[in-house]
Formats: structure tokens, sequence, C-alpha cells
């Protein structure tokens, strides 16, 4: 299942249908070689081996995995081929280098262990996610076919480890599941590693354990087996020794009220991190606020805005960390001069760790664990509580100081990116490396007096000694001087303008400089690998000072962000309102010219649904969007953009907006809305925010009118979410005279010449038109269609259509009850008065007058 590049002087080569594919993806001319009558010709692609992390990343982009097998050594033994092995794999979800991963996002690998639905039990499934990169490992288990799907569109994992079923299964011949997102990568493996016995082994050999009992996965089987998995995966891409393991963290068990639910369609609508429309970050809400200084502060913002707080004492503490960081602005501005230069201390140390770092890593660590007691003692005694991960800045480590150190002493300030080529070393750091290095200096001098003797003995002033990779040493005359040169030289190379000679003495002595180079090259090499293995095994608490580095540059971010767009601190509470004072949109805020037209709103436990009316185009999706951003922005614990905010912590936030199909599943535009409508009508509580936009457009408008109406009665009177609800059915309207729950708000617009211009204000009761005519005409649609339009609607309005045009009396939901002969006769009716056959005379009566009153 991997694409193998084999190694072969200065290319990776691939052959048969390897290179074939690689041609085809990479764009890369097919060759070939003969490989005799039983094979044929063989197809070959190749690729230089200094460009392989390029390269590789754009195959790991798009989803292959690749094996490297490489040049084990330099010179083969007498009459043997050279000796190669793998010595990478590279996977989507496993992958180290820093050029093939996102800085600012977590690349996951997850796993998967799906126990099938019985008649007794639902479905139950563990899910296990890495990110082999930072160490990071989550674990959870759940019930139900969708959580298991929502949760991996949250995830967006790079690639998705399942224990295959047995293909004479139902699912082995199906293909993916049901519960695997399309756009998911999913790699089958053996059930033995997903094996409860295996998997346990697998924990205990990776953290070097007696037992689980500490780890806490005792009450999560589904899980245990999913990481166990996930482990033997990552040990079997990791070509590593028996001593040596890729750090990954102990795994966080994440329960289902650790934070605030937002399915995957929220998301989408929403957009926190990507936008609808093409995918991108930019004029997503994370763009908006993003302004973290380093890679891993961009990853915990991230994770921040996709898991939201609901603890409210944990929400607390951060906002109290912005607070004081926008309060004093000389404090949040040294801490940013501080982080600004930080490297991803995070991947750092998990490269160290696997033994893929180079020296310029273990610089840029150093670099960064010196700055730790500056960030400390500018924190020190500012607040009397911290939030839980900021423990690691608060409480300096000696031993990271002293790994720092050692760092700083062994290795050269700006080391090569070569590790076989040498100075990498400081002088003084290792006697035997001193030793050769003096040898060295001594065979310099030899060289440059015998630059100074062979001038004198050849009378050429001009004679250069000089060193060529390829060539070795040589002495270089200009072609004039070439003729005079003395009879032990020795011609090596001739080039348009000058000659190259050697001696026998300087070839010798230069195999004597090229023993003592390779040796202090070696020696220069082995005392890296010892530092870097020393850095490897701090990998942990270099993380948790990376973690805590990350929060920290996340806050001073959400500070930097609220003060300079004068943001407010939410008040949150545990009563169940959202008032909101000057409300604005963040993003819309952040790409307009002009003003951001501020909106007040108010929902609390008697006006629990607002029925949003008005034009399209003034704004309906941007104020629901806007409420919910804020409410959202506060379980983060950041600022949010309006003059003031009371909140209670929410459970879930669901949204119903815009219109999109799944031709793939093949679900219509109507079917995705009612898919997503049932979904909120059954998990949304008392304690959800629910946005509802357009609810019954992709129907007839009988049909949709009366499904509009069935769920904003639901929402109001069973579910009793604070909820907004938009619509274009102006019959709904009249729902809050019957339901003190509701209220109706409109978006203001008016006509200028025959323009609508919108005011985007908002503004209580309902909208008294549409303005469907003049957006139209903003769009674009031609005059002539315009002018049939308004006939068309002058005649509908007025009665006069030919065609069955709906009355408002008939559209109205709330319409007069007719008088019917049968109720009238059936209330008269006294039961226990009548005979058996007096009643059966009855029921004929009834049954006669219901025809006549049809």
């Amino acid at each position: 299942d991997r694409v193998l590049l084999y190694r072969l002087g200065d290319f990776f080569e691939c052959f048969f249908e390897d290179a074939v594919e690689l041609s085809r993806v990479l764009e890369l001319t097919l060759t070939g070689k003969e490989g005799g009558k039983a094979i044929g010709r063989v197809p070959m692609a190749g690729i230089p081996h200094h460009a392989a992390e390029r390269y590789c990343a754009e195959l790991i982009r798009r989803g292959y995995s690749v094996a490297l097998c490489d040049q084990l050594e330099t010179t083969p033994a007498k009459g043997a081929l050279l000796k190669r092995g793998i010595t990478r794999v590279l996977t989507p979800g496993t992958v180290l280098e820093e050029g093939m991963l996102a800085a600012r996002r977590n690349n996951w690998l997850a796993a998967v262990v799906v126990e099938p639905a019985t008649a007794r039990h639902p479905l139950r499934w563990g899910l296990a996610s890495a990110d082999v990169s930072t160490g990071d490992v989550l674990v959870m288990e759940r019930n139900g076919s969708d959580a298991l799907h929502q949760q991996l569109a949250q995830l967006e994992a790079s690639e998705l480890l399942w224990a295959a079923p047995d293909e004479s299964s139902d699912e082995a011949s199906t293909g993916k599941p049901a519960w695997c997102p399309e756009r998911l990568r999913l790699s089958p493996m053996a059930r033995t590693p997903f094996s409860a016995p295996e998997a346990e082994q697998a924990l205990k050999t990776h953290y070097r354990l007696a037992g689980l009992d500490g780890l806490g996965l005792q009450e999560l089987p589904l899980a245990l087996r999913a990481f166990g998995g996930l482990l033997q995966y990552v040990n079997d891409t990791q070509p590593l020794d028996e001593e040596t393991r890729v750090p990954l963290d102990v795994p966080q068990i994440v329960h289902s009220g650790d934070a605030l639910v937002l399915d995957a369609q929220t998301r989408r609508n929403l957009e926190l991190t990507t936008t609808q429309r093409d995918g991108q970050l930019q004029g997503s809400l994370l763009w908006a606020i993003d302004q973290t200084l380093t890679a891993m502060g961009g990853r915990c913002l991230r994770r921040w805005l996709e898991a939201p707080l609901m603890d409210l004492q944990e929400i607390l503490l951060r906002q109290a960390v912005v607070s004081l960081l926008v309060q004093q602005r000389p404090l949040r501005q040294a801490l940013r001069r501080l982080l600004r230069p930080m490297g991803d201390l995070e991947r750092l140390a998990g490269r160290a760790g696997a033994g893929h770092a180079g020296a310029r890593d273990l610089v840029a660590i150093a670099d960064g664990l010196e700055r730790l007691p500056q960030l400390s003692a500018r924190l020190d005694n500012s607040l009397e509580h911290w939030p839980l991960g900021l423990d690691a800045l608060l409480t300096a480590n000696p031993a990271l100081s002293d790994l720092a150190s050692q760092i700083r002493h062994a290795l050269v300030d700006a080391p090569p990116l070569s590790l076989s080529e040498g100075g990498l070393i400081h002088d003084g750091v290792d006697p035997l490396l001193d030793g050769l290095r003096n040898q060295l200096d001594d065979q310099n001098a030899w060289l440059a007096e015998q630059e100074r003797l062979e001038r004198e003995r050849s009378g050429n002033s001009n004679l250069r000694l000089q060193y060529h990779r390829t060539f070795g040493y040589f002495l270089a005359v200009s072609k004039a001087k070439a003729s005079s040169v003395p009879d032990h030289w020795i011609r090596r190379q001739t080039l348009a303008n000058e000659e190259r000679f050697i001696t026998p003495e300087l070839k010798e002595r230069e195999g004597r400089i090229f023993q003592l180079r390779a040796r202090a090259c070696q020696r220069e090499y082995e005392l890296f690998c010892q530092l870097r293995e020393q850095v490897g095994l701090m990998a942990t608490p270099i993380r948790e000072a990376a973690r805590a580095i990350a929060s920290l540059d996340a806050l001073s971010a959400l500070a930097d962000t609220a003060a300079t767009r004068g943001w407010c601190a939410p008040e949150l509470n545990d009563e169940r309102t959202l008032h909101i004072e000057g409300g604005r949109h963040p993003v819309v805020e952040a790409v307009r010219d002009t003003p951001f037209i501020a909106n007040d709103t108010h929902l609390d436990d008697r006006r629990r649904m607002l029925l949003i009316t008005g034009p399209n185009m003034g704004g309906k999706s941007t104020y629901m969007r806007q409420n919910a951003l804020i409410a959202l922005l506060a379980h983060v614990g950041a600022f949010v953009p309006a003059r003031k905010v009371t909140l209670s912590c929410l459970d879930r936030i669901f949204t119903r907006i815009g219109s999109s199909d799944d031709l793939a599943s093949g679900r219509s535009t109507f079917m995705v809305e009612m898919t997503e409508t049932a979904n909120i009508l059954h998990n949304a509580t008392d304690r959800s925010l629910v946005l509802m936009d357009e609810i019954g457009r992709g129907t007839s408008t009988f049909d949709g009118l009366s499904i509009a109406w069935a769920t904003a009665l639901a929402l109001a009177n069973e579910v009793k979410a604070l909820t907004f609800f938009a619509t274009h059915y102006f019959e709904l309207t009249a729902l809050p005279d019957q339901h003190d729950a509701m209220a109706n708000v409109h978006l203001d617009a008016t006509e200028h010449e025959d323009h609508v211009v919108f005011l985007h204000q908002i503004q209580e009761g309902p909208a008294n038109r549409s303005f469907g005519l003049q957006v139209a005409k903003l769009a674009g649609v031609p005059d002539s269609i315009l002018r049939a339009a308004k006939d068309k609607l002058g005649e509908l309005e007025s009665g006069q259509s030919q065609g069955p045009a709906p009355t408002q009396t008939e559209l109205s939901l709330v319409t007069p009850q007719q008088p019917s002969a049968a109720l009238e006769a059936l209330k008269a009716l006294d039961p226990d008065e009548l005979s058996a056959k007096e009643a059966l005379d009855r029921i004929y009566q009834l049954k006669q007058k219901l025809d006549d009153d049809s």
C-alpha cells in the first residue's frame, strides 16, 4: 500500500506501476530500462534525492503513503551490492517533517473500533486520535453512528485506521462504512492489533508500564483497543530501535460534557475555520481573530474554537487573563515581543524524540527554553488564579534551563543543514574531537607550506593549492604557465583557462586528511546524536512548557484583538438569557471599510424565540450568525464584539442555514434541509442556541409553510431552546399573538428612486414587504424579466390572475372555523340517554351530515 522510492545514486527511483502512477501525479518523465526476456521493459520514474521532501510532501497531500529505501553505506564491500534499507515510511497521519505539515493546525491520525448495534444495544464506538508531531492524544467512547460521523467530520483526520471486518461480512462488501465521512482517508488494518490483549501490551510497551490502571482507560475498552491499534501503526511506520519511541503524551479522555457541542453543519454554517464558498481560511472566524505569533499558539487557538468550554470556572479563568492583558498594555506588548521569535517547541521536541531533528532544530529548542524564565518573571503575581496549563510557565523547570545550556555549549550558533559534514560542535566539548581537529590544523598548515614551496620551486607566484569535492586537492596554474611546471607534477584536469596538477606527496597527504576529516565528522555526528537523544528524553517537559506558551500566545492574541477592536468582556451566569447590546459580526466588521451597523438582542426564559422577517440581502443571516459567534467566543473565554453581553452557559449550538444538496448520497436540497431540522428537533435542549433560516422553502408553498409553522411551535413549546427563526412566510408572524415565548423582529429597508436601501437595523415587529424584485434588480436580472415579474405580481396581489393564486385567507394559519352540522349534532348528544339501537341510528345520521358538510 506504499509507493516505494529506491535510492540509486543521486536519485530516488520507482518502478513498474509506482512509476506510472508517480509520472502522472507529479508530472514526471516516464522512462524505463530492459528487465530481461521474462520481465520486458520496466517503467521507471525518479526524483532528485535532495528534493525528495518537496515531492514527498505533494504525495502526502494527495493521500499517498511513501516508503523510502535509502543507501546505508557509501562504499560497498568488494564484489557486493550497496547496502540499502527502509529508513522512513511517510503516511498522511504520521509525518514529522516540517515541510509536510500545516504549521497552524494539528495533523490527526485517528483509529476507530466499532461494535455493531444489536437488538438490545445501539452501535457503540471507541475513537483514539493522536497528533504524532505534537504528542497530543485524545480518546473517547460513545454511542450512535451519527455521533461517530459528526466526531470524525469535526476531527478532519489525515488518516483513519479501522479494524477491517471479515471478507464475508456485510460491511466488507459495501466498502466504506456509513459512519465514515466521504472525504476521510480510511486505512483498513488487520484486526489483531485492535484486540484487547494486543492493545494492552502495546500501551504497556510504549509507556513502559507494568499495568494500565493509571491511564484510566478501564471503563473505555473500545477506546483502549483503538489506541492500541493506532500505536502499532505508528511503530510500524517509524523504523526506530528498541529503545526509541515516538514521544506521545498519556491519552487524555474526552468526556461528553467537556466542550460545547457543534455538529458539522454548525461548524460549516458559522465558518469557524474555513469559508463555505471555497474552503479557505481567509474569511473565517479564525482568520478574523488569529493574532497569534507562534505556530503552536495558532494551533491552540484553533482547538479552542473547535471545542469551546462549558465549565463556567474555566471560562472565567481564561477571561481573567484576557482582561489582565487588555488592561495592561505594556505587559501584553512585552509578552508578545518574547513570543514572536519562538520556534515550534511542540513539534521540535517530537522530532528530537523520534530521532529526526537536525542541529538547527536543537538550537531553536534552546532559544525557546531560554525565554521561559523571562516569561515567568513577567507573569509572576499578576493574577491570583491562572488557567490550567499555564503553571508550567509560572514554575520554572531547572532541568529545561540546564538542557538549553547543554545545547548552547555543544552546538555552534548557526550550524549547517547537513549532519554528516562537520561544523556542528564547538571546540572544547570533546577531547577526541579536539585532537582530530588539531591534527587537521597541522595538515592545513602543511598544505599552506606546500603551496609556498611549490611556488618557489616552479617560479610561479600565481600558483594556487585548492580543493574540490570531487577531485580533491590540486595545484592550479594558468594555461600560459602549464608548459613550465616541474616534471614530478601529474596532470589531473584540463579546463578552458587553467591546468590542474597533483604531486605524489600531495596525493599521499590528501588520503591522511580525508581519513582525519571523516573521523572528525563521524565523531561530531556521534556527539550530536547523543545530544539529540538527551533532548528527546526531555520531550515531555518541553512539550508541557510549549503548551503553556501556546496558551499564553492564544490569550495574548485574544487580548490584542479585543483591545484594538473595542470588544467587551461578556458576563456569564446560570440564568437562561442572551442579552446583547450593540452586537457586531466579527468577520464582516473586519473586512468592511465602512462602520458595521450594530444591533441589540434580547432572549430569555419568557422570550425564547425571535421570528425574523425582512428582505433578502437585508442582513437576517448576518444578524443570526453574529449572535451565535458572540455566544461561541464567550465560551472560548474571549472578549466579544459588542458594547455589553450577558448570557448563560449553553450546551449546544445548532444552525440550519443556507441550501445545499448531497448528490453523492442521493439527497436533494430539501432532504438535506429536513435532515438537519430533524437533528435539531431530536437533540436540542432548553440550554441550546438554535439558528433556523428559511425552513420549508424547498417544497410547495403549503407544505413548506406547514413544516415551518410546526417546527417553530415545537422549538418554542417543547424544546424551549433560545431560537432565531428567520422566514419569508409572513403568515408565521401571527404566531406571537398566540404564544408569549415568541416575538417578531425585522430588518429594516426602504425604497429610494426605485432602488432598495438596506438599513441593516433590527426593529421590533414583522416586516411589511420583502423587496424581492428590487433585490433581483441588484443582482442584474434583465429589465424585461423584471417588468414581466412586476406585472404578474400586480395580478396576483389584485386577484386578477387566471392561474390558481392562493389568497391571504387560504394561506393564513389562523383560518376561521366554519360551522359543522355534524359537530353541532354530536355536541347535543347525551350518550347515557341513548339505547344501543338509538346510538346506531344517530351514527348513521352523523355520517350523513358529515357527507353533506364536505
